[in-house]
């Protein structure tokens, strides 16, 4: 096993201290435990569920699905164009 030094400013050590204390365990185990966390393989559909809550996207297997664009912008057009002649009248 290798040996990794690092620098920590008073308060992060503090913080360290306290959390190593609270679980009982070293500092050496904490942080091969969090490195193993952050190194691990991650599941890619997990990943991109996580990204989309972020973001607020919505999940394509659940949204409407809108195959007829040019109907859309058709419709658009329509819209626009009534109201903008209900405003000449």
């Amino acid at each position: 096993m290798s040996t990794l030094s690092i620098r920590l400013d008073p308060e992060l050590e503090r913080r360290l201290d306290l959390e190593v204390a609270r679980r009982k365990s070293t500092r050496s185990r904490f942080v091969q435990d969090l490195l193993r966390e952050a190194l691990s393989p991650q599941d890619p559909v997990h990943l991109l569920q996580e990204a989309r809550a972020a973001y607020g996207l919505p999940d394509p297997a659940r949204a409407k699905v809108r195959t007829n664009k040019a109907a859309d912008v058709k419709a658009l057009v329509r819209k626009a164009v009534a109201e903008k002649q209900g405003r000449r009248k």
